[in-house]
């Protein structure tokens, strides 16, 4: 079983940072991101770490640029 060295912060795909110690069981979604090896006591297992990878946000939309003020330049 993987155990840690030391404690380690790590942030999950919803954005919670949770925080894992040498007396914690680490879950093995944030070994994976666990990638310091100084970090690690004992290294955990390649095979354990081979899950397949959440899928990628899509991109941010960006806004159209905006118009300059003052039209066509001609006066009505």
């Amino acid at each position: 079983m993987a155990t840690l060295a030391t404690n380690v912060h790590v942030t999950d795909d919803k954005g919670v940072t949770h925080v894992f110690g040498p007396a914690d069981e680490v879950p093995t979604w944030a070994q994976a991101l666990i990638t310091n090896p100084k970090a690690w006591a004992e290294a955990p297992s390649v095979e354990r770490l081979t899950e397949p990878a959440p899928p990628a946000k899509p991109a941010a939309k960006r806004a159209a640029p905006r118009r300059k003020a003052g039209g066509s330049g001609t006066v009505q």
